[in-house]
């Protein structure tokens, strides 16, 4: 999530950031989704009775963000686990958000995914994503799409790349885009990978790391374009999704 923070009468935005008092706490009556999010519970015939290959890959290591900036740091590491796949022996352990940040040892994503941290931009996410997969060995193809309208071509175009990578589990997309536009809680800035991608009811599964409050959620894809599209202090021009392709896995 993002927070946002008024200091000095200007609007600031900081990556991630869980709210201290959620709306759902100011209001018991509030409903835990907005009208534009479907929990899974209420909503898991797709995931039954299709493959859903991304969603099988990526439940068995399902992780929850950390701390309130962490989004991207869970987000990055449920893709390598997926890509990876179960190791074969047991002296192989499983990628954690700790030890991909000390293998990466990069102090700016340490510093941005702390408590109280900034969190990272869409450019960001990209360079961590390719650093992410160089250090687990893993050789992918990395395609980057930042929607630049809500035009119907555009809108296509998303339907095209969701349903292109619902066919294999063999490449994981992360959003990044508005939380509180899907959820109808505060507007906040958010990355999650996709779990899953109806093409008859265009419905996309948000696998939303942030578990404190929110489990897996169906979303309209073009409710989603429209999260990808609104602009923060980060993002000015909106954000998108990563598609990471893997070609081989190593090590």
């Amino acid at each position: 999530m993002k927070h946002a923070k008024i200091a000095a009468g200007i609007l600031l935005w900081t990556a991630c950031l869980a709210p201290a008092q959620p709306m759902a706490q100011q209001d018991d009556r509030k409903p835990k989704f907005g009208p534009d999010a479907v929990p899974i519970t209420r909503a898991a015939d797709y995931v039954r009775s299709a493959p859903a290959p991304d969603y099988w890959a990526l439940a068995p290591f399902y992780v929850p963000q950390a701390t309130s900036a962490s989004c991207s740091l869970a987000s990055v590491t449920m893709m390598l686990n997926a890509l990876r796949g179960l190791p074969a022996l047991a002296s192989e352990r499983l990628v954690t958000g700790k030890q991909l940040l000390d293998r990466l040892d990069d102090d700016h994503w340490r510093a941005a995914t702390a408590e109280d941290g900034e969190g990272i931009s869409f450019g960001e996410l990209e360079t961590y994503v390719r650093r992410s997969l160089a250090a687990y060995g893993i050789e992918a193809e990395i395609e980057v799409w930042r929607p630049r309208d809500a035009s119907a071509a555009t809108l296509a175009e998303l339907r095209r790349l969701l349903s292109d990578n619902e066919r294999s589990a063999d490449d994981i997309v992360l959003l990044a885009f508005d939380q509180g536009t899907l959820t109808g809680d505060v507007g906040l800035g958010h990355i999650a990978p996709l779990g899953a991608y109806d093409p008859v009811t265009k419905r996309a599964l948000v696998m939303d790391p942030d578990r404190a409050w929110y489990v897996p959620y169906w979303t309209g894809d073009a409710r989603l374009l429209d999260a990808m599209l609104k602009p923060d202090r980060a993002d000015p021009e909106g954000s998108g999704l990563i598609r990471v392709r893997a070609r081989r896995v190593s090590g």
